[in-house]
């Protein structure tokens, strides 16, 4: 996935996929996303639930331009509720605040994209073939 804009952008996306999503949980995620998470119904829809926080994650982190150099389980990303969602990320010398969403992207994928606060703007998704 490549993001192009006037101003810090981060995107992440993963591959739905079998994952040991109560393994997980602790190390990555808050407690409320934890709640939220293992609400879900085992199977696909957890994997989902746990994706969306994780895409959100690493979204706000790239576009903060720092990646995973933090505690995870500190960055709130309110993947719970419906549309984007503020984040606000201290991994900085200061707290920086982003919105966060999912983005379209092939059945059997997740993708979240992250934009500083304020920005305003859609995020338009392009699909393109290539041929080899």
């Amino acid at each position: 996935m490549l993001a192009v804009a006037p101003y810090p952008v981060g995107v992440d996306t993963e591959a739905v996929r079998d994952l040991a999503v109560e393994d997980l949980t602790g190390d990555v995620l808050t407690r409320r996303e934890h709640d939220a998470v293992l609400a879900a119904p085992q199977g696909p829809g957890r994997t989902r639930a746990f994706l969306r926080c994780w895409t959100r994650k690493e979204a706000v982190l790239k576009a903060a331009g720092v990646g995973i150099v933090t505690d995870l389980s500190r960055l709130e990303t309110r993947a719970w509720s419906p549309g984007p969602a503020e984040v606000t990320t201290d991994v900085l010398a200061a707290p920086t605040t982003w919105q966060v969403a999912e983005t379209p992207v092939p059945d059997g994928w997740t993708a979240a994209v992250a934009v500083p606060s304020g920005t305003g703007g859609d995020v338009t998704v392009r699909q393109f073939a290539f041929r080899g």
